[in-house]
């Protein structure tokens, strides 16, 4: 149904944005989907879910690469579609994305979910994002690691997610003009942004 709301969410790693999505959707009290995308791809494309999670941004693009790796995760599938697996995993998440928004109200993390609902009236895309120092401290607490590793750690996603989101819709990840809003989440905070998106997403409602 189209009125359902959907408030999509890109991030860089460590800024905090997995966890305002996650408030976002309990304040709200819609559905959220980071991980659980996952399953339900899996669902459509005979994929286990450990390999979609560990490859759905580093699958590697070449055919005959994909085709063969395929065969210890699938369940037939791929015998008869003969797609690159990065483009199947793609394929895959991007119906389970338009299936949500068709469906209910959701908070939407990462995959392209921006691009996928591309025109849809209802939606806020929102990329939340950091300074560096910021990340870091996060990603030291969260993983228990050092600095070095959660410079390496930031710096390896980051570049995961800008191919993978360059790849698939042709722009550049992060770029304020391809989202609603883009944020520092150190301005507000983590329960400062999660509210202030709240309070945009019932705005908006109030208004259409």
């Amino acid at each position: 149904m189209q009125n359902s709301l959907i408030i999509t969410i890109g991030r860089e790693y460590g800024s905090g944005g997995r966890q305002i999505g996650q408030l976002v959707a309990e304040k709200l009290g819609v559905s959220f989907y980071d991980k659980k995308i996952i399953s339900l791809a899996a669902e459509k494309s005979g994929l286990s879910d450990e390999f979609i999670a560990n490859n759905e941004q580093r699958v590697k693009s070449g055919f005959m690469h994909n085709l063969a790796t395929s065969a210890a995760y699938s369940s037939g599938f791929f015998s008869s579609q003969y797609l690159p697996l990065s483009e199947s995993i793609f394929i895959s998440q991007a119906q389970v994305i338009r299936d949500i928004a068709a469906r209910e109200s959701a908070v939407i993390v990462g995959r392209c979910a921006d691009y996928i609902l591309a025109g849809r009236q209802n939606t806020i895309n929102v990329f939340i994002h950091a300074p560096s120092e910021a990340r870091v401290e996060r990603i030291m607490a969260l993983y228990h690691l050092d600095e070095a590793a959660a410079l390496k750690a930031i710096a390896t996603s980051d570049k995961e997610r800008g191919n993978h989101y360059f790849r698939y819709t042709d722009q550049k990840w992060g770029k304020a003009q391809n989202y609603d809003l883009s944020i520092n989440s150190t301005l507000l905070g983590v329960e400062g942004t999660a509210q202030m998106l709240v309070d945009l997403a019932r705005l908006k409602e109030a208004n259409a």
